[in-house]
């Protein structure tokens, strides 16, 4: 038989523990998305909200080294945010150079958490895919009579625009871009 007063602590004990759960914290800048039985339920803003334990949960940003994972556990920053471009090595080609590589700096915000969360998967893998692309487009497509590294150094307004027009479907307002470094096949690094 269960004595009265260890059935009271475990009461307590589950109460609490389901008490802890119930509540969310989102600050200044940041919002959350919230879901009932893993559809869309509501976004919420800054201050204390209270949440069903496991029948609601927060939806974030996937982590891009781990798509198990959310960042900033779930919460979505509204402030600007930077993103190293490419995520990997690859290669960039066109008409009159090898191969090379690009380091770049992208600054974003986030205007639409609830576009970011379910209108792009991995949105900050795809924010780097879509750069890619437009680069590489670009790359392409110049006469061959152009300097592809000086074009790089001057495309930077017009990439961010490009992006825009995509990224906007995402939630997310593209701010900067920001080229770096190029990088020959040879070694040669060429810093800007």
């Amino acid at each position: 038989m269960i004595s009265p007063v260890l059935l009271l602590i475990t009461i307590i004990i589950a109460f609490a523990a389901i008490s802890f759960k119930a509540f969310i914290v989102v600050e200044k800048n940041e919002e959350a998305v919230i879901e009932r039985f893993g559809n869309f339920s509501r976004v919420v803003g800054e201050g204390v909200h209270m949440i069903i334990p496991y029948f609601e949960r927060i939806h974030g940003i996937d982590d891009p080294s781990n798509h198990k994972k959310y960042l900033n556990n779930g919460k979505i920053s509204l402030e600007p945010a930077k993103l190293e471009f490419p995520n990997d090595f690859r290669d960039f080609f066109c008409k009159d150079k090898d191969g090379f590589k690009i380091r770049a700096m992208i600054s974003y915000r986030i205007t639409d958490p609830y576009k970011a969360v379910y209108e792009v998967d991995y949105l900050l893998d795809a924010l780097n895919q879509l750069f890619a692309g437009i680069i590489q487009k670009k790359l392409v497509d110049l006469p061959e009579e152009t300097d592809s590294f000086l074009f790089l150094q001057n495309f930077g307004e017009e990439c961010k625009k490009i992006a825009n027009d995509y990224s906007a479907n995402w939630g997310v307002e593209i701010l900067e871009f920001r080229l770096g470094q190029i990088i020959e096949k040879n070694g040669i690094r060429h810093n800007f």
